[in-house]
């Protein structure tokens, strides 16, 4: 099973200096059958912290692989997102819906790749 955390992206350091001011959660549709290859693609770019295939669900535009970029400018990782973008284009992968969500506190969940790991871990924290 895993555990629920909290990253704290854009908190200062012991010294009091920001390492990063922006963290952009990229958002990509691709056809179903090319999840791995767009992952893949995604995932080779240096600016990627870490990048995964998650179904998104209609909410969220069908979105199924997603990526972190953190960066001290907007600009610069609205830049890396237009770049990739790019090379998905230029490597023939559709791309339906993207997008950029903004944040500086990411909530990591409980996996639910395993449910029976997954129900034993809820149940065990329902009281808490």
């Amino acid at each position: 099973g895993r555990f629920s955390t909290f990253l704290e992206h854009v908190k200062p350091s012991q010294t009091g200096k920001r390492v990063t001011r922006f963290n952009g959660l990229f958002h990509w549709a691709v056809p179903k059958g090319r999840e791995i290859e767009a992952g893949g693609e995604v995932g080779r770019h240096h600016c990627m912290t870490h990048a995964y295939w998650r179904e998104g669900g209609p909410e969220f535009g069908n979105v199924n692989i997603m990526g972190v970029v953190h960066g001290s400018e907007k600009e610069t990782v609205l830049s890396h997102k237009a770049a990739i973008d790019q090379h998905l284009e230029e490597t023939g992968i559709p791309v339906s819906y993207t997008n950029v969500f903004w944040g500086g506190r990411s909530e990591i969940k409980p996996s639910e790749i395993s449910p029976q790991i997954y129900h034993e871990w809820h149940r065990s924290h329902a009281s808490s």
